[in-house]
């Protein structure tokens, strides 16, 4: 049976991506890492199994991996760039054949996302400069440890109604306003096809909203 590891699974974009794996891949074993499984929902501690661990832990990650062949990264915070470089070097010592990682990363690390009225959503590079440098080494990182990957840098992901979903390389195109809204079921939807068909092969794509559907 495929297994995906999700990293983070706390989040409301993590767990966008869990219901999406309920309905449209109802085969495929999900292992949900989390600080806190109370605050997961009961059907999903019931239904899934649960590993508590924390991000920064180098233990928890060699434990997590076992029987993994793909990874959803959605662990957030201004202090999980090293994160990444811990999770490498645990996929690589304990030689876990992951097929794709999909990581998801901060939006306007490049200066890509003009969000309107929320400028304090855009403004991530002058206000968190160290976060943001971490962001953008992510891609290296990820490039030399030999890994299938995507690295997704949506904006604003909110619920609504399913949109279309633009993503834009290369990394310095301007995304106005109109944009930068994503809807959370469109964006798993995409990240499901970069795991599953790989899109978006080894690629550090902005996400953005597109026409409704």
């Amino acid at each position: 049976m495929t297994t995906v590891l999700v990293l983070g699974a706390t989040s409301p974009t993590a767990q966008a991506f869990i219901h999406l794996m309920q309905t449209d891949y109802p085969t495929v074993n999900l292992k949900l890492f989390v600080r806190n499984p109370k605050k997961l929902p009961k059907e999903f501690r019931q239904r899934f199994d649960v590993i508590v661990g924390d991000g920064s832990h180098y233990d928890d990650y060699v434990t997590a991996l076992t029987g993994v062949d793909y990874i959803y990264n959605s662990i957030g915070g201004l202090e999980t760039g090293p994160y990444t470089q811990t999770l490498i070097r645990a996929i690589k010592d304990t030689k876990s054949p992951i097929k794709k990682v999909v990581d998801i990363s901060a939006g306007g690390i490049y200066g890509e996302y003009l969000s309107g009225n929320a400028q304090y959503l855009s403004s991530v590079r002058t206000t968190y400069p160290e976060y943001t440098q971490d962001q953008l080494n992510k891609l290296d990182w990820y490039r030399n440890s030999g890994l299938n990957f995507t690295i997704f840098r949506p904006g604003l992901i909110q619920n609504g109604p399913e949109t279309q979903i633009i993503t834009h390389t290369p990394d310095y195109r301007t995304i106005g306003p109109d944009e930068f809204d994503v809807n959370r079921t469109t964006f798993a939807r995409a990240a499901a096809n970069a795991l599953f068909n790989d899109d978006y092969h080894n690629q550090s794509v902005s996400v953005s909203n597109g026409a409704p559907l």
